[in-house]
């Protein structure tokens, strides 16, 4: 059998790998394209095509004859610009957009084993997701060293991410319901409001394009115990593609496990079960596109000792029961070509139960409900080299939060309205301006908050960009997520809350990036570097104002002004279509005018100066794929509260060096049906925390490691 292989300009594709996998046979494109097999027996067989730069081409399955000599097939070229959304609310290629945006890609998730939102965050410059309670292992998020709270995370570009959702929503959300991940660092408060100042985490999900499903098997073993996943999604397309439906369900279980042999986990059992379905539809007579979607989350999460007892008879407890439930619905009207008109609404609803105390605390059982919803209406024109955006947005959070044995009971309600204007001017083919304004009045703060951002592209050559940016934001003086969890300590729990006195703060941020990128004959070669510098105004800070019977009160106050600084490096490299390469790094310094009260320091807590990663791919169909990453983390301030220590003390931590390794066989077993097997380890060598404390009174928030201990894994996928 002979046959020729050739792009959509019919031109030849060398060194295109032609595989026939129902007889184990593949072939390599030659000058003019051509392949050849011979000794081919008369059976049911079908082609698989892989070509760096094009897409993989697969045909149907056709019979085989001793009379059929050739075959011939043409592959589309893959597009290689990435648009991004978040940057300006606009679709576009992100090399024409002033805003620096990293973009984390289904494939680059699935590469990784993300099984959450939390993991594929990782292995991304200057982002760094850390564990905060060892307990219950709540999760949060720093863009260039800043905590979560100063960071707004996005679902759809919907602001839906509340104070309660976030202490445990990165891990909640699964991989299943997530498409591409994009991150904007820097201030985003022109477009997105409040607690955008160190950037904002955009979590797009699936749009079908193809008819397709998956099941996925993750089978996980941490220091002996059980942490299993099953995860399935479904798309669906009209066969003129202007109906889509994408369906996601994904259940994990999770086993406690006691690292440090002392009685109690350090890692808390989960029971999660998330499903959800997107719908799509376009209307042809209308020129306009809808999106209706839901999810559901529930999750029963729990850490301490003592398992098979109610959490109150437990010596130490944190029992978390979470029901997150979600709907949106979005109009895009196009206007002509010229540009359109974007409606959406978005509604969460996140009840929890909960327990948290020791020493078999009959009265440490409370409740939070946290309705939210956020309105958008946008409009979008283009004149000229003109992309005008005008737009509003109303954001209703509101929160019931009740520890009667802890005396405290919040119930707030937060509305905030932002109105925005936003001016995207392509001057010449090298130069792009944006200017953005957004007017924003929170019922937290008294006056109309003004945050204007100007960023400017300059591209130097073809190879080179210049993006330059400035921006202001704010935080108003509202309950955070770390104020929704109360960490046990000393057998007491610490309490947040804030000032009556406590006004916003404020940030004004600089940016400045160079992204250099090359295509040659046999890969792609990247390099990025950027410079980053916020200050912060009346920057938000704790101090100790007493104690009650069961717990120590912290509270938040305006302390005089905190600055971040500092630079990434970034490096992409792409041998063929065989070996990637990817590694960033971030080298910062955050530090208090003045230094905080409870421990005398100017440095940010749990700030490291430096950290980043590196990951080496190796993809070869006819083998196996493999990916290789490695996580640094350096050292660091970390409070430490008395209980299993005498007194308050601020650590200096450790570094830590944690080390993945995962390898992948797939299966073509016949026509569109496909299989692969996994396998890998997480923290190959075991680095993790030495000094957790022990016992009952240990301070659960004292922790600073890797989220876990070295864990084997294995698992298989379909695909059909």
């Amino acid at each position: 059998m002979k046959g020729r292989v050739l792009n959509l300009a019919r031109k030849p594709v060398r060194r295109a790998v032609v595989l026939i996998p129902e007889l184990g046979l593949t072939a390599e494109t030659g000058e003019a394209g051509d392949f050849e097999f011979q000794g081919i027996p008369a059976v049911r067989v079908h082609i698989e095509i892989h070509a760096d730069g094009y897409m993989r081409y697969v045909s149907d399955a056709f019979q085989l004859s001793r009379d059929e000599l050739s075959f011939s097939a043409l592959l589309t070229e893959e597009i290689s610009e990435e648009i991004v959304v978040t940057a300006t609310q606009t679709a576009k290629p992100y090399a024409e957009t002033p805003v620096k945006t990293e973009l984390i890609t289904r494939e680059k998730i699935e590469n990784q084993e993300a099984l959450n939102l939390a993991q594929a965050l990782t292995l991304t410059p200057g982002v760094r997701v850390e564990n905060n309670c060892q307990n219950c292992n709540f999760t949060q998020v720093r863009i260039n060293g800043m905590e979560g709270k100063y960071s707004q995370i996005l679902i759809d570009s919907a602001p839906v991410i509340s104070a309660l959702t976030g202490v445990y929503g990165l891990e909640q959300i699964p991989a299943d319901m997530i498409e591409r991940i994009e991150i904007v660092k820097g201030g985003g408060s022109a477009l997105y409001g409040g607690n955008a100042v160190a950037g904002v985490i955009n979590v797009l999900s699936r749009e079908p394009q193809e008819n397709a499903t998956k099941v996925k098997w993750h089978q996980e073993s941490i220091r002996g115990e059980s942490y299993s996943s099953i995860g399935f999604h479904s798309s669906l397309v009209s066969k003129g593609g202007n109906t889509k439906a994408y369906l996601f369900a994904n259940n994990q279980k999770r086993l406690p496990v006691d690292i440090d042999s002392d009685g109690f986990s350090e890692l808390a059992s989960i029971g999660n079960t998330s499903f959800g379905l997107n719908f799509y539809n376009h209307f042809k007579a209308l020129d306009g596109h809808l999106k209706l979607g839901f999810f559901r989350i529930h999750e029963d999460r729990r850490g301490g000792d003592l398992f098979e007892l109610p959490p109150h008879e437990a010596n130490i407890a944190e029992w978390i029961k979470t029901d997150n439930l979600g709907f949106d619905a979005r109009w895009n009207q196009f206007i002509g070509g010229r540009g359109y008109f974007l409606f959406s609404l978005s509604y969460v609803d996140v009840d929890k139960d909960w327990y948290i105390g020791s020493h078999q605390d009959p009265n440490a059982y409370g409740s939070t409900r946290n309705p939210l919803l956020v309105f958008n209406l946008q409009m979008n024109y283009e004149a000229g080299g003109h992309v005008l955006s005008a737009g509003t947005q109303y954001r209703h959070d509101r929160i019931r939060d009740e520890a009667t044995g802890y005396g405290r009971i919040i119930e707030e309600t937060y509305e905030e309205t932002g109105l925005y204007l936003q001016d995207d001017f392509k001057i010449s083919r090298s130069v792009s301006l944006l200017t953005g304004l957004r007017l924003n009045k929170h019922s937290a703060v008294s006056p109309v908050i003004l945050t204007p951002r100007v960023s400017l592209l300059l591209k130097l050559s073809g190879v080179l960009n210049l993006r330059l940016s400035a921006s202001t934001g704010f935080r108003a003086p509202q309950v955070f997520e770390e104020d929704l969890h109360i960490s046990q300590a000393g057998g007491e729990g610490l309490i947040i809350q804030n000032s009556p006195s406590l006004k916003q703060e404020n940030s004004y941020s600089l940016f400045c990036g160079l992204d250099y990128g090359v295509r040659t004959a046999s890969g792609l070669f990247q390099f990025g570097f950027e410079g980053f510098y916020t200050d912060l105004n009346d920057a938000f800070v704790l101090h100790e104002i007493g104690s009650l019977e069961n717990a120590r009160i912290l509270e938040r106050i305006n302390g005089s002004g905190a600055r971040v600084y500092g630079l990434s490096l970034s490096l992409g490299l792409r041998l063929g279509r065989s070996f990637s390469f990817s590694s960033g790094w971030t080298f910062q310094k955050s530090r208090l005018d003045e230094p905080e009260e409870m421990f005398g320091s100017q440095e940010f807590f749990r700030t490291p100066g430096i950290y980043g990663y590196a990951s080496l791919g190796y993809e070869n169909p006819r083998v196996v794929n493999l990916d290789v990453s490695l996580d640094y983390t350096g050292s660091m301030k970390a409070p430490h509260y008395a209980g299993y220590i005498t007194e308050d003390r601020l650590e200096t931590t450790a570094s830590f060096l944690v080390v993945n390794f995962k390898v992948l066989k797939r299966l073509r077993l016949s026509g569109n049906f496909s299989a692969g097997i996994f396998a890998g380890v997480y923290n190959l060598f075991d680095s993790y925390q030495e000094d957790l404390d022990i016992g009952v009174d240990k301070d659960s928030g004292y922790v600073y490691g890797p989220a876990k201990p070295r864990a084997f894994y294995g698992g298989m996928e379909f695909e059909f």
